[in-house]
């Protein structure tokens, strides 16, 4: 399933489908920017899982009291609220 992302909007993962340390599965992350142009992963080694990998959308995410930026595989995720069902 392909989703709209916007800004604000609260993302979470898709199950089966983290591959980053943060956010927590069930734990929201925001949207911060959709990129129009992906950003590719410079991982060199084709057998490493972020090889290639489109980083599409920047989300914010709090650990430990810091709010902190990251690049994200927008085709990873899901509106936050879907999480819950």
């Amino acid at each position: 399933v392909k989703n709209n992302f916007k800004e604000g909007q609260l993302v979470s993962w898709k199950k089966g489908l983290k591959n980053r340390r943060y956010p927590k599965y069930d734990e929201p992350a925001i949207v911060i920017q959709v990129l129009a142009k992906p950003v590719f992963s410079d991982e060199t080694e084709s057998g490493s899982r972020y090889f290639r990998e489109p980083l599409d959308i920047i989300l914010g995410v709090m650990i430990n009291n810091d709010f902190e930026i990251f690049y994200y595989d927008k085709r990873r995720l899901v509106p936050f609220d879907e999480t819950t069902k």
